[in-house]
């Protein structure tokens, strides 16, 4: 007769936890509930100073360079918030962009008035 029990000659055989209460999740591969990975802090602060440079225009300077640090950190440890950075990074690229246009359209728009004679008054 074969026996059935897999576990070693002297010990008792053991059902994992899954199949003992079927209500709990599976264990993590590693073989624990071990911790969520950690997020990169720099990765939170890229992105709020990604959005705070729609507002101060210094802001998305600051975004852009945490940004990058945050994403070559995230690279090398493996930790999460790699989006948080890179929305961060593209936020501050797109506030200076939407900042030089804005400049663009002011010079072009008093240029044109300059030489059309707007800002010269008349007395009467």
């Amino acid at each position: 007769m074969t026996d059935q029990n897999p576990a070693p000659q002297g010990q008792p055989y053991q059902q994992d936890a899954y199949q003992q209460n079927p209500y709990q999740a599976p264990p993590a591969p590693n073989g624990g509930y071990g911790a969520p990975a950690q997020r990169n802090s720099l990765a939170l602060v890229a992105l709020i100073l990604g959005i705070a440079g729609f507002f101060t225009g210094i802001a998305s300077i600051g975004a852009i360079v945490v940004g990058h640090i945050s994403l070559s950190q995230i690279k090398k440890t493996g930790e999460e918030g790699r989006s948080m950075a890179l929305w961060g990074t593209i936020l501050g690229y797109a506030a200076i962009a939407l900042g030089i246009i804005l400049v663009i359209i002011f010079v072009v728009f008093f240029a044109a008035a300059a030489s059309a004679g707007l800002g010269e008054y008349e007395t009467y």
